[in-house]
């Protein structure tokens, strides 16, 4: 009797659970898990910051910018890795065939050795695109979401944990110094300046570089919000994987999916 209610218990999870809050948290998870336009602003944040420093300063933000120019693709990858894997939780959700694009697996060796990622983090991204190489070689569908779950979470965590350190971290330091930079700079203009209305502009101008700067960093701390919701709710999943249909983790899915709307939403108001 017992053997038989696991049987039946595994059919539930595997073939008729209702799955739709699965499917909606792992698609607005992939709809928000990549902003280029982020990555973006970082790597020219020197570029900016360059009009409000020295001219000895001007050869170090050069350097920097080259650098940025490496880093924006090896991030824009983990961006993409994040939303190939949320796709294919939400297709195996579906019971639909995951498609995943395998040319992705190619840059694995990007990823090790950088200067962003640690020997774990390139373990981990590496583990997550060959699972879903997998996924796609030997046609897993619905009642192989469990398996997917499990085994991706523990490097899945590494590979949203570490994009969301370098946007919480490295993002916002970048803003901070350039802020600074431009405070330095227009203070020192105004403090030369006889000239009422030139120093009024000025003033001006200064509000509203830096009312640019906090908005960028508003943006960048939502997207890390965002990150922080993804690894959240795939916790969750794992947490709940022998029964994906239950009402509790259906709820707090829900949840998910509401937070990382109202953050994306945020974004795109800045």
């Amino acid at each position: 009797m017992v053997r038989w209610l696991i049987v039946l218990s595994s059919i539930v999870i595997g073939g008729c659970a209702d799955l739709s809050a699965v499917q909606e948290f792992a698609a607005t998870s992939a709809q928000s898990a990549e902003y280029e336009r982020l990555l973006d602003q970082y790597v020219d944040t020197p570029l900016r910051e360059k009009r409000f420093q020295p001219a000895d300063q001007q050869a170090r933000l050069d350097e920097i910018v080259c650098a940025r120019t490496v880093q924006r693709d090896r991030l824009l990858l983990r961006q993409e890795l994040i939303v190939e894997y949320m796709k294919a939780i939400g297709e195996l959700a579906a019971d639909d065939a995951v498609e995943f694009d395998r040319g992705i697996g190619k840059i694995e060796d990007a990823v090790v050795g950088n200067g962003l990622a640690g020997d774990r983090d390139a373990d981990a991204f590496s583990a997550v695109s060959k699972l879903l190489s997998r996924v796609v070689a030997d046609a897993w569908r619905k009642g192989k979401l469990k398996a997917l779950v499990t085994e991706s979470n523990a490097p899945f965590q590494d590979v949203v944990g570490a994009l969301r350190t370098i946007v919480g971290r490295d993002f916002t330091a970048d803003i901070e110094n350039e802020k600074q930079a431009m405070i330095g700079y227009y203070e020192t203009l105004i403090r030369e300046s006889r000239d009422s209305a030139g120093i009024a502009a000025l003033r001006e101008w200064e509000e509203e570089r830096l009312s640019e700067a906090d908005a960028r960093a508003r943006a960048d701390s939502c997207y890390a919000g965002i990150l922080g919701k993804i690894a959240s709710g795939h916790q969750r999943l794992y947490d709940g994987r022998d029964d994906l249909g239950s009402k509790e983790l259906v709820r707090q899915l829900k949840l998910y999916s509401t937070d990382i709307q109202g953050l994306v939403k945020a974004i795109r108001n800045d």
